[in-house]
């Protein structure tokens, strides 16, 4: 992946199992070799699952000074298999179980908290399609994470959805974040509208957050991800993540 900005910082990885509730859960991890305590995130995947985009994520978050942990969603059966279309995409993220990945998330942050190299209280969330929607649920359920950004997740479950698995819908759970919030879009699409992310400033006004929501309008949601060429975009991706370093720089680095 290029966000068009590199470190030289060693950033040393392994894949690994940690537990999650009731079952184990792979992860990949990467730590840069930097000062300690060091500043940590928890990275949630979309419905592509631990893929190599993912990993180099983590990698590049790392060579930032982040110590990166991030797991997979779909342990327990296994990868997702081929997404080639919206509809496809839209398909398992609807069927994804948002409590089971957002334990996932909660378990992955306890268990940083017990490295002696993390700054216990600069540990964030951040999240990319589907993962977005579960970073934001993660926020809201564990007020211990000192920042939460959201790459496109989707914002307003219809009411045919709640179920167990998806018992809340993110708009819903908003008023329970407690911690700075960055929120990044691209065109409206099926799951995600102009009118959603108008609502969703609205709520986090409303409630008196700490937030920013950025939008590009002439870019598809998935814009960040450089291994899959119809919808990435280079300066659009450059951009965002220059508001996300800014952004994880201010709330878990100073």
């Amino acid at each position: 992946m290029s966000m068009g900005l590199g470190s030289n910082t060693s950033v040393d990885s392994v894949l690994f199992r940690y537990r999650s509730g009731y079952k184990e859960t792979n992860a990949f991890l990467a730590v840069p070799n930097v000062a300690t305590p060091m500043p940590a995130l928890v990275l949630a995947s979309d419905v592509f699952g631990l893929d190599e985009h993912i990993k180099d994520l983590a990698m590049r978050f790392a060579q930032q000074g982040y110590a990166v942990l991030a797991p997979d969603f779909y342990s327990a059966k296994g990868g997702p298999g081929p997404t080639q279309t919206l509809d496809q995409r839209s398909k398992i993220r609807r069927a994804s179980a948002d409590t089971l990945a957002v334990k996932d998330v909660n378990s992955g942050f306890d268990y940083l908290l017990r490295e002696n190299y993390i700054n216990k209280q600069r540990v964030g969330v951040i999240g990319f399609g589907y993962g977005g929607t579960v970073a934001m649920l993660a926020a809201a359920s564990n007020r211990n994470i000192a920042a939460c950004v959201n790459f496109y997740g989707e914002i307003n479950y219809p009411r045919s959805l709640i179920s167990r698995t998806k018992p809340n819908s993110p708009l819903e759970m908003v008023r329970f974040v407690n911690c700075p919030l960055l929120a990044l879009y691209g065109a409206p699409e099926v799951d995600i509208s102009r009118d959603d992310v108008r609502v969703l400033e609205q709520e986090l006004r409303a409630k008196a957050k700490l937030f920013e929501i950025k939008v590009y309008p002439n870019a598809a949601n998935g814009f960040a991800n450089d291994m899959r060429p119809e919808v990435y975009q280079s300066e659009v991706s450059r951009d965002a993540f220059l508001r996300t370093f800014a952004f994880l720089q201010e709330f878990l680095k100073r």
